[in-house]
Order: C-alpha cells, then sequence, then structure tokens
C-alpha cells in the first residue's frame, strides 16, 4: 500500500491495485472524518454531507454534548469543534498495515474541554475485508459531562458512527446472536453491522466490533437501515452519560470492518478473536 499525505488537509491510504480505500481528513470540517471508505473494486460505500444531514461524513467519532454545548449537529449559533493540534502521523507497520495518530482538543467558545489523542489502524484481510481500528483517549481539562439526548422516538446516539450511501438497496441491520432489522434503539449487542447492496449490484457492509475492555460492554446500538438514510453505530451514552473529573481519562476502542459482501457471522467471529490495539 502507499500513504499519500496532503500535508495539513488529509491522508490517504491506496493499495497495490491503486484504489484509495479510505481517506482521513482532518482539515475540512469542524471535526475529523473518514471518507470515502472504498471496496476492493473501488466502489464508494460512504455519505458525505447529505442534505438531511450535513454533519454526517463518512465514519468520524463523537459524543453529542460536553457540558451542554453540542459537538454532534453544526447548526447551533455556539457549537464545539475537534480542532487538531498538530499535523497527524501516517506509519507502515508489520503485515502491510498502517497507523494514523493524531491529537485534537474539543474547543468550544475558545476554551479547551478535552484532549483527544486517537489512533487509527489499518489492515486489508486476504479475503478483501479491511480491518479499521480506532483507538482514542479523552482526557478531561476541566470537570466535564459527556451526554446525548435521551431517546424517545429518536436520540441516544453518539461515539463512532457511519454513514452509508443513500441509495442502498435492501439494507439491513445484522447483529452477533442473529437478529436482523432494520432500525436498533439501544440494544446491546457484541457486534452489530450495517449491509447493502448499490445501484450496480455490489454488497458491502460495515461491522463495529466494541472492545470487550470499554467500559458499557456489551454496547448499545443506535441507526437504521432505510431508503435514503443508512446511518449506523455503537451508542456508549444511550442509558446514560459518562462523567469525567478534570485531569481523567476515557479509553473507547472499536474495531470496524468493512466488508465487501453481505455479513456472515461466522466470518465476523473470526476477527473477536484477534488481539486488540495496544494504542501506542
Amino acid at each position: 500500500m502507499r500513504i499519500t499525505h496532503e500535508i495539513g488537509q488529509w491522508i490517504g491510504l491506496t493499495d497495490d491495485n491503486g484504489i484509495e480505500r479510505l481517506r482521513y481528513d482532518y482539515a475540512s470540517a469542524p471535526k475529523p472524518f473518514i471518507h470515502p471508505l472504498r471496496l476492493p473494486d473501488g466502489t464508494v460505500i460512504t455519505e458525505h454531507e447529505p442534505p438531511d444531514h450535513t454533519w454526517h461524513r463518512g465514519l468520524w467519532f463523537a459524543f453529542k454534548f460536553v457540558n451542554g454545548i453540542n459537538y454532534w449537529e453544526e447548526r447551533d449559533e455556539i457549537f464545539g469543534r475537534q480542532e487538531t493540534m498538530r499535523t497527524p502521523q501516517c506509519s507502515a507497520l508489520p503485515n502491510d498495515s498502517f497507523r494514523i495518530t493524531s491529537a485534537t482538543n474539543w474547543r468550544d467558545q475558545g476554551q479547551d474541554r478535552v484532549r483527544d489523542y486517537r489512533e487509527w489502524r489499518y489492515q486489508i484481510d486476504q479475503s478483501g475485508t479491511s480491518m479499521l481500528e480506532c483507538y482514542t483517549k479523552l482526557e478531561a481539562l476541566e470537570d466535564i459531562t459527556l451526554d446525548r439526548t435521551p431517546f424517545t422516538t429518536w436520540g441516544g446516539y453518539g461515539g463512532l458512527f457511519v454513514r452509508l450511501r443513500n441509495d442502498l438497496q435492501d439494507a439491513k441491520l445484522v447483529f452477533d446472536d442473529g437478529t436482523v432489522t432494520t432500525r436498533c434503539t439501544g440494544e446491546r449487542y457484541k457486534w452489530g453491522g450495517i449491509e447493502g447492496t448499490t445501484p450496480d449490484d455490489k454488497d458491502c457492509a460495515v461491522v463495529f466490533l466494541p472492545s470487550p475492555q470499554n467500559t458499557r460492554y456489551p454496547e448499545p446500538f443506535y441507526g437504521a437501515a432505510k431508503t435514503d438514510y443508512n446511518f449506523f453505530g455503537p451508542a456508549p451514552l444511550f442509558n446514560g452519560p459518562i462523567i469525567l473529573k478534570a485531569g481523567e481519562t476515557l479509553t473507547y476502542q472499536v474495531r470496524v470492518l468493512i466488508v465487501p459482501r453481505r455479513i456472515n457471522p461466522d466470518e465476523i467471529n473470526t476477527f473477536l478473536t484477534v488481539p486488540p490495539s495496544d494504542g501506542g
């Protein structure tokens, strides 16, 4: 694979066939994101700034409220940003894998609330599935409450989420216990994924495997798979906020699989046995 770094803008990882499999954009929006995610043949599977939710950009990590300030949506007069502190670094690791490291400050009204040390590790499996590990350590720079909108008919979301392209057909949510549905509102699972078929008959899926080391494992999941709206991810705050005192840290890790076919639970379960990253 080849690393391309447009300094101050983005980092791309391109495979041996010349396909840019992912791009980490750390400068063009109020928070970093990964878009596009591509299948081995180059098919883009993520959506970027759809009209219904312009703050949905591929794959991203954020909690909705930090001390009451909205860090998720970007439509309020005052909203939070994740500002990159220094140029992210990308390096090759053994077994044709790659690591991107970055540090951001979660900031609003000129005040830094949280420091975020994040690492992404990326590797392509022989089956064509790519594995993306997200490891983040949040350090509270003051007493903070990480919170969400309590669920009524919507709400409860926040964490690592994906927005897949709007035109997927026969989209579904699939979970480790065999559940297949089109909507999930806080049920707990070891892993969960969203799958569908593009208009040109390319099957695809994105599967989230939260680490057993996370404080709320097995985690609630939230999302929907339906016409024009394919939004999904683990939602650790679904049942309540996380409170950190100044100087305390919260570590959080999720393995993400980008699969060029429909979800096969037996295949996904093999990735449960892969040792987690140490976040180093």
